[in-house]
């Protein structure tokens, strides 16, 4: 397996995004910026102070940032919220409600879905956290609106499965994958003018249309320690998920379980990932202050009993185990 280090001495680094123009951004949370490696291996920053958790790349080329405010890992304390960086400078799209945003994409309603992990936690200890909650912006104007406020403690990673009928988030404390079901409603007006929401990033959202049920279904449950972190989904509505505290990328079929597996250097505690245009996986590894890329289709299959997690089991209420 190829593991090559495209750029190191970024501090506790996550949320990489792939660039049109065959660069990277990811945020740096102990240096307070965002960074744009180029695949020379040059880099650019972009100061946001606090703790930048999570990035998302705009219709025009802006990047939206989840600012955690400075709740772990910052070198100091800012206003949390979504900041948005255009030609180098960065402003507020959306502070209200926000407590300590950690990760955030586009929803099926086109507005950017953000995960708040509200409060920090002692880790080992998930009762002295909080309830996490999902808030959706909108990009034109920052409305928020808030449609999780009882998620589970330290909330972290999202993303949607390809035909918009669930959610799925990473449960960091209790090392798990859920998928919560979306509720569709039918639209009251004419719709917005921009793309349509399976593109990127639509001209302005529609509040309401989507909403989340409360009661999430169970995917996967990794093994003790292992620390979900951020994830990406694939064409084939597969989820490639950092595992912190295993060192590995697990990818999930959400009906078959783990199919493959990515290793990286041991001590690297991955916290997200995304695909490049190759199809090559470029991974944040925090305690290496690197990004690291991984080669295309070099990752192995990984059957279920080689790492000790397991796919749900359905219950006879459909309740959570």
């Amino acid at each position: 397996m190829s593991v090559q280090v495209v750029a190191d001495g970024l501090g506790f680094t996550e949320g990489p995004v792939a660039l049109p123009d065959g660069r990277v951004a990811l945020v740096s949370i102990s240096h307070g910026c965002v960074y744009v490696v180029a695949p020379s291996g040059a880099v650019d920053r972009v100061a946001t102070g606090g703790g930048p958790n999570g990035l998302a790349l705009g219709p025009s080329g802006e990047l939206y940032v989840a600012q955690n405010g400075g709740a772990w890992g910052a070198s100091g304390r800012s206003q949390p919220g979504v900041q948005v960086i255009r030609d180098g400078k960065v402003e507020y799209l959306a502070t209200a409600g926000l407590s300590a945003p950690n990760d955030l994409a586009y929803g099926p309603d086109g507005r950017l879905w953000v995960t708040d992990t509200v409060a920090e936690m002692e880790w080992g200890r998930p009762e002295t956290g909080r309830p996490g909650k999902v808030v959706a912006v909108d990009i034109s104007d920052g409305a928020a609106e808030v449609l999780l406020e009882e998620g589970p403690i330290f909330l972290n990673g999202l993303a949607f499965s390809v035909d918009d009928t669930q959610l799925l988030v990473t449960s960091t404390a209790e090392h798990r994958l859920l998928a919560y079901p979306l509720r569709h409603a039918a639209p009251s007006g004419p719709a917005p003018s921009g793309p349509s929401p399976s593109e990127l990033a639509p001209a302005r959202g529609r509040a309401g249309l989507v909403q989340v049920e409360p009661e999430p279904r169970l995917i996967m449950e990794f093994e003790p320690g292992a620390s979900t972190d951020g994830m990406t989904r694939t064409a084939a509505n597969q989820f490639w998920v950092a595992l912190l505290g295993a060192d590995r990328l697990d990818l999930v079929a959400p009906e078959r379980g783990v199919v493959a597996s990515v290793d990286v250097p041991p001590g690297s505690l991955p916290t997200n990932v995304c695909v490049d245009a190759t199809g090559g996986l470029l991974v944040t590894a925090a305690f290496e202050g690197a990004l690291l890329r991984v080669a295309g289709d070099t990752w192995v299959s990984s059957p279920r009993s080689l790492h000790g997690s397991r796919p749900a089991t359905p219950s006879a209420d459909g309740q959570l185990p």
